[in-house]
């Protein structure tokens, strides 16, 4: 049997679809020139491949992911293996599903690229579950999906699709939450726990209601009791795993899934998948497959077509496996996709000049005070947007706004007693102290002047605009109404008492949002619009429900929805009751 090598592609290169060149290899952050720093070199293997004759070639040169290999024959595999469903993907999405299929009876397997399942993240998210309404917290649900259609710019996404995860992610929870109790470990809503995270603005000084927010994180407790804000989260992926296998499921470690099996316009009706020594392994579903393969983020080609925005954030990303596998199969057996894709971005990474991270773990991610919300410019000195965004809301203007994805905080030395007395002093990601300030000075994250001059010259700013720019946010701070922007008026304090500091810091993006269309039964679309019989999506693979930003303000929308949906597919794999 032929190896994926020997058909003229490596099994990466057939999983990314194109080599990682031009204009979206690289990204250049330093100031606001077009310089880009080096893109990280290939591996030995990551030789470009032919993709396509002569009648593909135009399509290939824009959109290579998109061009189908040569399909895997019955003679190239090695063993086949049939059950009711697979699951592609243990991951966030993936594993509830797995653990529902399972819990059922029904014969599931769950195919995985990585060695282990994926990492657990912060939280989950849903609305009006036992653990809310026990406390006395609801949530409106006509007012929830205006919000989100408006937050989100929702022009890709369904208004039905909030509805739904609106209405099914109370019992999801539910379920969910009797799970974990029964290993000893729990729940809790971020309301009770009380626990907040850098500028997620509900419950902090000047948080304005001009901003719509959602605190809507429900974290993982620890059999000690212990959660988030104490340090700790849980492996509670392990432990959805551990109950999915308890239940019967089966998992394939280190075998990604290369081809979807559909016959012409039929449903498809196997995955096939490589394992560890080359040999293909043939899954025949006989209710369904579910592609939950995670977010296209380290298809950094692919990410900068459907978002040429998301080029200028750092290359940061919570799964550097996550290269669209599942979005390239769907597609290439004939299913459609978003328009773009949004990012799920974080704001204020603190670096140094030319956008380096401080060596040793002296240095919070965000630098000291930097991430609070004073006064904010682009590389050239021009104030930005509302500095109180709530949440990530800031990552938007950011790397929509500015030729580069970078911002600069200015304050003075007078921050003490011109911050409000309850001001946040820092959490896993910040540390807003004197002391923490010391260490960014010399770690080269935040920089100090005497002057507003010399400050310019340190950051780069064209002199000019950045002087008119304080001198215009320090007449609004006098007047005690930011008219430019509409920030809360206590954080209205004027830059004027020196020395002055200035701390550069750049967007993380941790995951694309967007992917193949769905139903609101999560059953793939093909071009016309109609469902692809025996295929699902959920998770990041899974589009119709972003816009083209991710909802800053909603806090957990990705983890929350992604699982509820691959837990809602399997019901309708199998007939079961939906709300």
């Amino acid at each position: 049997m032929k190896s994926f090598t020997e058909h003229g592609l490596t099994r990466r290169r057939f999983l990314t679809g194109a080599a990682l060149a031009g204009a979206g290899a690289a990204i250049g952050l330093a100031g606001c020139t077009s310089n880009s720093e080096p893109a990280p070199e290939a591996g030995a293997d990551d030789t470009l491949a032919e993709t396509g004759t002569a009648d593909t070639a135009p399509e290939a040169a824009a959109e290579p992911w998109k061009v189908a290999p040569e399909p895997i024959t019955d003679d190239q595999i090695s063993e086949t293996i049939d059950c009711d469903i697979v699951i592609v993907g243990a991951g966030i999405s993936g594993l509830p599903a797995s653990m529902l299929a399972a819990e059922q009876g029904v014969n599931v397997h769950v195919v995985e690229k990585a060695g282990s399942y994926g990492n657990a993240r912060l939280c989950t998210s849903g609305f009006n579950a036992n653990l809310h309404t026990e406390h006395d917290i609801h949530y409106d649900r006509a007012q929830f999906i205006a919000d989100a259609w408006s937050i989100s710019n929702g022009v890709q996404g369904r208004m039905s699709s909030y509805g739904k995860w609106f209405d099914n992610s109370g019992p999801y929870i539910n379920w969910l939450q009797g799970i974990m109790q029964s290993k000893g470990y729990d729940l809790v809503a971020q309301q009770v726990n009380g626990f907040k995270v850098t500028n997620d603005g509900i419950g902090q000084s000047g948080y304005d209601s001009f901003w719509t927010a959602y605190a809507s994180m429900i974290y993982f407790v620890d059999k000690d009791g212990k959660t988030l804000d104490e340090g700790v989260n849980p492996d509670w992926t392990g432990i959805m795993a551990e109950y999915a296998e308890e239940n019967g499921a089966t998992f394939h470690y280190n075998c990604p899934a290369v081809q979807l099996v559909r016959d012409g316009d039929g449903p498809v009706t196997a995955v096939i998948c490589e394992n560890e020594v080359g040999d293909f392994i043939k899954f025949n579903a006989a209710k369904g497959i579910l592609l939950a393969t995670g977010d296209f983020a380290a298809d950094r080609e692919m990410m900068g077509y459907y978002n040429r925005s998301l080029l200028k954030a750092s290359t940061t990303i919570a799964e550097t496996k996550n290269t669209g596998d599942g979005h390239k199969m769907g597609l290439w057996i004939g299913a459609d996709i978003d328009d773009f894709a949004c990012g799920d971005c974080f704001p204020f990474v603190g670096v140094t000049l030319d956008n380096k991270r401080p060596e040793g773990n002296t240095s919070k991610s965000y630098a000291a005070f930097a991430s609070l919300p004073v006064l904010m410019v682009d590389c050239t000195g021009r104030r930005l947007a509302a500095e109180n965004l709530p949440f990530q809301g800031f990552s938007i203007p950011k790397i929509t706004a500015t030729p580069d994805g970078a911002a600069f905080s200015i304050w003075d030395s007078a921050w003490e007693q011109k911050f409000p007395a309850d001001y946040p002093r820092g959490d896993y990601l910040s540390m807003n102290t004197a002391e923490q300030l010391e260490i960014d000075l010399a770690n080269g994250v935040i920089f100090q002047a005497d002057t507003l001059e010399e400050l310019a010259d340190i950051a780069g700013f064209d002199k000019d605009i950045f002087l008119r720019n304080v001198e215009r946010y320090n007449e609004l701070c006098a007047g005690g109404v930011d008219l430019d922007f509409y920030k809360d008026s206590v954080w209205m304090t004027p830059i004027d008492t020196p020395p002055y500091y200035v701390s550069k810091h750049i967007v993380s993006i941790t995951s694309t949002r967007g992917g193949l269309k769905i139903n609101d039964e999560m059953q793939v679309l093909d071009k016309a619009g109609l469902p692809i019989g025996g295929l699902y999506a959920a998770g990041n693979t899974a589009g119709s429900f972003y816009g083209n930003v991710y909802p800053p303000n909603i806090m957990g929308t990705g983890i929350g929805h992604g699982q509820c949906f691959g837990w809602l597919a399997v019901k309708d794999m199998l007939g079961m009751e939906v709300l």
